[in-house]
C-alpha cells in the first residue's frame, strides 16, 4: 500500500481539520540524501477555528536535484 502524500493538519486539542496556514517558513536541509538531493521543509502555523489552539506542520516537502524537483 502506497503512502498518502498529502499532509492533513488536524488540531492536537480538538481534531478539527485546518486547511491553510496562517504563517509559513522554509527549512532547508545542511545535508544532502544518498542521491545528492537537498530537502526543502515547509512548515506552517495552524489556528485551530473551534478551540483557537495554535500547532505548527509540515505543509510541504521538496526534493530538488540535478533531474529536477521532487514533491
Amino acid at each position: 500500500m502506497p503512502k498518502s502524500r498529502t499532509k492533513q493538519n488536524n488540531c492536537p486539542e480538538c481534531g478539527t481539520l485546518v486547511k491553510e496556514p496562517y504563517k509559513t517558513w522554509e527549512l532547508v536541509a545542511p545535508f544532502p540524501d544518498k542521491k545528492m538531493r537537498i530537502t526543502v521543509t515547509i512548515f506552517g502555523m495552524f489556528e485551530c477555528p473551534s478551540c483557537g489552539k495554535k500547532f505548527r506542520g509540515v505543509v510541504s516537502k521538496a526534493k530538488l536535484g540535478s533531474e529536477g524537483i521532487e514533491l
